[in-house]
């Protein structure tokens, strides 16, 4: 009998946008536990994607202190809260955000240590 286990890493982080912030449950959040800061862009793809910045690179200066948020860690989830990179992201995706959530799939890229929130699908 052929069995075929099922690894945690087969889990599915979730990524919920609502006008003030961006919400992620427990799977996504976990590369963000020891985050100091971290950086919000879009891809060539129109996905959102989230990468954590050390304190040693923010007091470095080589980053521009309006390019980098803050982001709550929780038991359950964490939480970017800024309204004003929710407007930056409504118009780049060209979506409307209120307070019902949208929600994206994300994935996690341990090797460029970026988390890509799915919003090009």
């Amino acid at each position: 009998m052929a069995i075929q286990w099922f690894s945690s890493d087969d889990k599915i982080g979730a990524a919920s946008f609502y006008s003030t912030n961006i919400t992620l449950n427990t799977i996504a959040s976990v590369p963000f536990e020891y985050a100091y800061l971290i950086q919000v862009g879009i891809d060539d793809k129109k996905n959102v994607v989230i990468q954590p910045v050390s304190k040693e690179k923010v007091q470095s200066g080589e980053l521009d202190e309006y390019a980098i948020y803050q982001i709550s860690i929780k038991k359950t989830y964490a939480r970017i809260s800024s309204v004003s990179l929710m407007k930056k992201i409504s118009k780049a995706l060209n979506i409307v955000l209120d307070e019902k959530a949208i929600k994206y799939d994300t994935t996690w890229d341990g090797i460029s240590n970026i988390l890509t929130i799915h919003t090009s699908k």
